[in-house]
């Protein structure tokens, strides 16, 4: 007997220190895993691209915005070749920079819309690393400077956010109402916490993160900001094929959002609705000009 409790404990001792191994292993050769443990929203939230990609046929100005006294962002205005029909606030996700998603816009300027799309700092050429607070202020520095170039033209203005660049977009309508006339959001977050629920590899993080939402930076959260948006046409466009966002971000958007509002669903990859159904898209975009 006191053989077999023995064997039993050396059993149970290999198991507990090939588990510690394992995830002594896994902490320091998985930065995503290091990152939720440790909470870095700049390693969490963001995969910023700093090579820009070449623009040629593209008809576009660049400018250099001071946001404060230590960073400074780039920003591009995509004009149109066509007639100029109305202008595009373009708010792109967590990955790559203003430049890298260039030819989604190519869809709407053949259209007539020019677009404005700007990168946060620790994108493309800016300066700084991005955080939950600083991308909101790039954004609205960047929105501001949009209006100021857009103000004499009388055209209306769609604010339009993919994915992590979503919430960023409801946030920047709801404070300027008076100013947005549409809002289109494609595979847009619902929550910075619930994604923090839904990639949680352990339990143990997903149980931290449903109860402690105080955890994650409260200044923007669609699924509750889009709520105070009024009057202001919608469309909410998320895919069920979309296995970087679930559909059920969508559907809590789209549901707390007031009317008027349109709710498409595709089945194109993650945020690729103007590159993949790109006359669909254009379709629904004008419809929700007229509305």
């Amino acid at each position: 007997m006191k053989k077999i409790l023995k064997i039993i404990g050396w059993v149970l001792l290999t198991i507990l220190v090939s588990g510690i191994g394992f995830s002594v292993y896994k902490y320091n050769t998985d930065d995503m895993l290091r990152a939720m443990i440790h909470q870095d929203e700049s390693k969490l939230s963001y995969g910023p691209l700093k090579e820009i990609v070449s623009l040629d046929g593209f008809n576009f100005e660049e400018y250099e915005l001071q946001v404060n006294d230590s960073i400074k962002i780039y920003t591009y205005l995509f004009k149109s070749h066509t007639k100029h029909k109305g202008n595009i606030f373009f708010i792109h996700g967590s990955g790559g920079n203003a430049a890298y998603w260039s030819q989604l816009y190519k869809p709407l300027l053949d259209e007539g819309y020019a677009v404005y799309a700007a990168d946060w700092r620790g994108y493309g050429k800016a300066d700084g690393t991005p955080n939950y607070k600083g991308v909101l202020e790039d954004t609205e520095a960047a929105f501001n400077d949009f209006m100021n170039k857009t103000k004499n033209d009388n055209l209306k203005t769609i604010v339009y956010g993919m994915s992590l660049g979503g919430q960023l977009a409801i946030k920047i309508t709801v404070d300027n109402q008076n100013k947005v006339d549409a809002l289109v959001l494609d595979g847009a977050f619902e929550s910075a916490q619930q994604i923090a629920i839904d990639y949680a590899p352990f339990q143990f993080l997903k149980n931290r993160a449903i109860k402690h939402p105080e955890k994650f930076n409260q200044l923007y959260v669609g699924s509750r900001d889009i709520k105070e948006i009024k009057d202001i046409p919608k469309l909410i466009i998320h895919s069920v094929n979309d296995v970087s966002v679930p559909i059920s971000h969508g559907k809590k958007l789209f549901k707390n959002a007031l009317e008027p509002k349109e709710f498409w669903e595709t089945k194109t990859p993650h945020i690729m609705t103007l590159k993949n159904i790109s006359n669909q898209a254009i379709k629904r975009i004008n419809n929700l000009m007229d509305m």
